[in-house]
């Protein structure tokens, strides 16, 4: 049994491992890979240009301070040129950005002039001069276009003015210094030259870093949104298993569908067949039951004798003891079957016909205590209705 139970366990193992392994397991994987690659080389990237970056500036600030102690009087006297020539230069990059712009505008405003004279020659060349929609239309579009061109090389060229006349004062004003400082500027030079030069390095080394900062970041995006994927096909395959495990979820007890109920249908179907022949059986019976009990109650009458001294004499009889001259059983009256009719065979009572005086239950109108007020009698024939009619 042991054996069995191991060898079922191992096979059932081999079934998990055998199992198709989800494809998109394996392309989170090789993402999750990557990612992680790309975050390694972008932190030992990372890491290498800020190390030089800290060399860089560390070497600038030996190599300044060496020179401003050497001329430092000359570098403090020699700073406003410097800065009116580093203000001079930001705005000739302005004068040549709203250049630019200025000359894009006019020759998009005469490309725009060459189409409407295009379109126009077109249309006057035309003998017939029909009207053309797809010329008119491309007119339209070339006179919007050149009233959009104008109002742009109209703010560009207001934009260059601008900027030219700033780039000229600047220009003004740093040849100004530069002539009343010309032993101080020419005694620090060296010092500004090497200054921007580091500078333009730093410059390089953190735009680098910016650059690996920004891939760092977006590698570990993608490492957190592979592992959000990986852990959600996980649990869609645990939920796969936790069903499979469970099997197919049946109806409920009340949604079970018996076999038997047809049966019991079936039954019900025949049971009332059966109680329609009961029925039938039964009302045989009683028309039977009464025919018998008819004979029975004309004997009885005809037997009995009917003189006034034997009611008479045993009143206290009849009176005391209604429930002995009266059947024990009740059963529904009917008008053709008479009160002696329901008294069984077996028992030696006094019928109410034989009396003929006025306490008598047949001669009277009064009320039985158990079969409830007589009834009319009908014009069915029975022995106690002959009797009442004295015939």
């Amino acid at each position: 049994m042991e054996q069995n139970g191991n060898n079922s366990e191992e096979e059932s193992e081999c079934v998990q491992e055998e199992e198709e392994v989800d494809p998109r397991i394996q392309g989170e994987l090789e993402k999750l890979n990557q990612s992680t690659d790309d975050i390694n080389r972008c932190e030992s990237e990372l890491e290498d240009f800020r190390q030089k970056f800290r060399a860089v500036l560390v070497e600038a600030t030996m190599k300044l301070d060496e020179l401003m102690k050497k001329i430092g009087r000359a570098v403090d006297e020699s700073k406003p040129f410097w800065e009116a020539r580093k203000v001079a230069r930001k705005a000739q990059v302005e004068a040549q950005k709203a250049t630019q712009e200025f000359q894009r505008a006019v020759e998009i405003l005469r490309a725009a002039k060459e189409t409407i004279a295009l379109a126009e020659e077109k249309l006057l060349e035309e003998d017939s001069r029909q009207f053309d929609s797809a010329w008119q239309e491309m007119l339209n579009h070339a006179t919007q276009r050149v009233m959009e061109a104008e109002q742009a090389r109209t703010q560009s060229e207001a934009e260059h003015r601008k900027t030219a006349a700033n780039y000229n004062s600047c220009i003004g004003h740093m040849r100004q210094l530069e002539k009343k400082l010309k032993r101080s500027v020419n005694k620090s030079r060296p010092y500004f030259e090497l200054k921007a030069k580091y500078y333009l390095q730093l410059e390089q080394l953190k735009h680098h870093v910016d650059e690996l900062q920004a891939k760092l970041v977006s590698a570990k995006a993608e490492y957190r949104s592979a592992l959000r994927n990986l852990e959600s096909i996980s649990e869609e395959i645990h939920a796969q298993r936790r069903t499979l495990a469970l099997g197919a979820r049946e109806q409920g007890v009340g949604a079970e569908v018996d076999e038997g109920n047809e049966d019991i249908a079936n039954f019900t179907m025949d049971s009332d067949g059966l109680s329609m022949v009961s029925v039938s059986v039964d009302e045989e019976g009683s028309q039977s039951s009464e025919e018998e009990s008819d004979t029975r109650t004309t004997s009885s009458c005809q037997t009995m004798p009917s003189s006034p001294s034997s009611s008479t004499s045993h009143p206290s009889t009849s009176a005391s003891t209604p429930a002995s001259t009266s059947c024990p059983y009740v059963f529904p009256s009917s008008p053709s079957i008479s009160s002696s009719s329901l008294c069984p065979d077996g028992l030696d009572l006094v019928s109410p016909c034989s009396s003929h005086s006025s306490d008598s239950v047949c001669g009277s109108g009064h009320t039985s205590p158990l079969l409830g007020p007589r009834s009319q009698c009908s014009g069915a024939s029975s022995p106690d209705c002959d009797q009442e009619r004295g015939v």
